[in-house]
């Protein structure tokens, strides 16, 4: 048992303000509310639950403290911050039969701030289809648009790029948060192919127009990224949310360092398992601790951790369970099952330029004058993330795609994307490649609304061992095709007028890929994971049968749990996930204050 109860810990914590907690002896025996994972779920709702001073919240995180960490605070860094850092999960999935059977490095943050703290920090709110999809497949009006977007004004705080250029026609002030914990700013540098890439909409308007901003509900068109960047520094949710201020509030605590390993239930008044404790070690050989919750537990483990953590706990299908010795406390198949994650294939083409963003990766000494600079003025290369603008498309309805795959469900609606474009000044991959000589110029697409689903599921009952993950890349023939469709339309782009005399044609990772068939075999030898998985915990439905948590995320089957990350969403984001991710731990905040409010 824990030793230190919660009514003498305060006068500890005036001795080591805004300290974080590594010792579990340390903490009380129990509190009010348990967040597991302090990622943007996690972060975001243990603030907001100890914005009152009567409850005792405790925020457990499996890794590292942030803090200090340049590799991770640099924005121009974010490449470097994944695969197999200390501070990342270091996952790996089964061979993909849809990728020839290629085996893939699969991260997330394992680190204060989740992976927020090594995500590439693009903003992204998602369309008003989006929402409302959600809106209309729960039943819950709570998730449309138009109620969603005021918990984005209040989570967000606009903040001048890091070069404080005039921003005017780069975005719409007016859309936007002032006053939030959570910074967006636009680019703060500027790189030879920003002006090429706004000219291209002015030349090829119809096929790539231009929009002031991306984020009022209608992101169709080519914008100026908006990035979770303050000034010059990475604005990570530890970095927002468990600021110095807030952990310094004697009823937040921030246990690191600790893996919690099983949710443990008890039989409440109506028969029905209330979830009460969680418990929680460092090691597999380290003494295990038990914390209790006398409101409620909230996973925010993420698509990952959140759907392993129920299957532990004896909420699954219950065979699948019982082979692993496991006891079944509610039967529920759906547990890991629905996951859906972005197939991602960066194109490169040999640029006639001797400034691209190659020099800071194939020159010692220009990337130490570009981190001098980054360090001693703020200034320079090193303040952006990866790519100076977003493309967000859709293929015309007529496309030949649509009617071999009538029944494919193509975006949640006309004002959301089929597939994404960033553009990068220099050579990126996902792929664990060496970088090669020359200047080249890149860009990343995305299919946005895949219709390829995957499965986690456990390959142990040691919750140090990790799940089988298989998220079921290209398995559809839909997503192949709208690979191939946007490879195309990045040639047609890099093909433009503005590209004239800069462009020197593909780079010799994909010269041959000419004919759909040579396309179609790049594709599948080059996709990667972008580690957007969502849906292993996923809403359910209206008319019920299905689903993991209702729409109130509360797990189904139990009382006293709910789920508070990216594996709840019923479907994928056209976008990235990160702002949808604090914008659903704003609204659940608020459900779980409501639930309380008369306690």
């Amino acid at each position: 048992m824990l030793k230190i109860l919660f009514i003498i810990l305060p006068l500890l914590i005036s001795s080591v303000c805004s300290k974080l907690f590594t010792d579990p002896t340390l903490i009380a025996d129990d509190y009010d509310f348990v967040v597991v994972g302090a990622g943007i779920g996690g972060s975001v709702v243990a603030n907001r639950l100890s914005e009152n001073p009567s409850w005792k919240v405790l925020l457990i995180e499996a890794g590292m403290d942030n803090a200090g960490l340049e590799a991770i605070s640099t924005p121009f860094l974010a490449p470097n911050d994944s695969p197999n850092k200390e501070w990342t999960w270091n996952y790996t999935t089964v061979p993909q039969p849809g990728l020839l059977n290629r085996t893939l490095t699969y991260q997330r943050g394992k680190i204060l701030g989740g992976t927020s703290s090594i995500n590439f920090m693009i903003y992204t709110r998602g369309s008003t289809d989006f929402w409302d999809n959600i809106a209309s497949y729960t039943g819950d009006l709570g998730w449309s648009w138009a109620s969603i977007v005021s918990y984005f004004i209040k989570l967000e705080s606009v903040t001048a790029p890091a070069d404080h250029h005039d921003t005017k026609g780069q975005w719409q002030p007016l859309a936007h948060g002032l006053s939030g914990p959570l910074a967006i700013s636009l680019p703060g540098a500027s790189t030879e192919i920003n002006k090429r890439i706004v000219q291209t909409t002015r030349t090829n308007s119809s096929e790539f127009p231009f929009i002031v901003d991306g984020n009022t509900g209608f992101p169709l068109g080519i914008s100026w990224v908006q990035a979770t960047i303050n000034d010059t520094l990475r604005a990570s949710a530890a970095a927002a949310y468990l600021a110095p201020q807030y952990l310094a509030r004697p009823n937040l605590h921030v246990l690191i360092q600790q893996q919690v390993t099983k949710v443990i239930f008890q039989k409440n008044g109506r028969g029905l398992p209330h979830a009460t404790s969680v418990q929680l070690s460092s090691s597999p050989s380290s003494p295990i601790f038990t914390v209790s919750a006398s409101r409620e537990i909230i996973l925010s483990a993420g698509s990952i951790g959140s759907a392993q953590l129920l299957l532990l706990s004896g909420i699954g299908e219950q065979e699948a369970l019982a082979a692993q010795n496991i006891t079944s406390v509610f039967n529920n198949p759906e547990v890991g099952q629905n996951m859906i994650d972005h197939p991602c294939l960066v194109n490169h083409w040999i640029a006639n330029s001797t400034n691209t963003l190659d020099l800071l990766s194939q020159n010692t000494t220009d990337f130490n004058a570009a981190e001098a600079q980054y360090e001693a003025t703020g200034e320079g290369e090193m303040v952006d993330t990866v790519s100076p603008l977003i493309g967000i498309f859709r293929l015309p309805p007529n496309s030949a795609i649509f009617k071999e795959f009538p029944k494919v469900k193509t975006a949640s609606g006309p004002n959301a994307g089929q597939f994404e474009f960033l553009w990068r000044d220099g050579w990126a991959t996902f792929l664990p490649v060496p970088y090669p000589n020359g200047s080249y110029t890149s860009v990343s697409q995305v299919v946005l609304s895949p219709a390829s689903r995957g499965s986690l599921v456990l390959a142990s009952s040691d919750p140090f061992t990790a799940p089988i993950i298989d998220p079921g890349f290209l398995t559809s023939e839909y997503d192949v095709l709208m690979s191939r469709a946007a490879v195309k339309a990045s040639r047609d782009f890099m093909n433009t007028p503005p590209w004239k005399g800069f462009n020197m044609g593909l780079a010799p990772d994909q010269a041959d890929a000419v004919t759909d068939d040579e396309i179609d075999t790049y594709v599948r030898e080059n996709t990667t994971p972008i580690y957007h998985m969502t849906s292993t915990v996923r809403m359910e439905s209206k008319t019920g049968g299905d689903g993991v948590v209702d729409s109130s995320l509360q797990v189904k089957g139990v009382t006293g749990l709910r789920v508070v990350d990216n594996s709840v969403f019923p479907f994928i984001i056209e976008g990235h996930p990160e702002a949808t991710i604090y914008a659903l731990a704003e609204r659940a905040s608020d459900l779980i204050k409501f639930t309380w409010k008369d306690f």
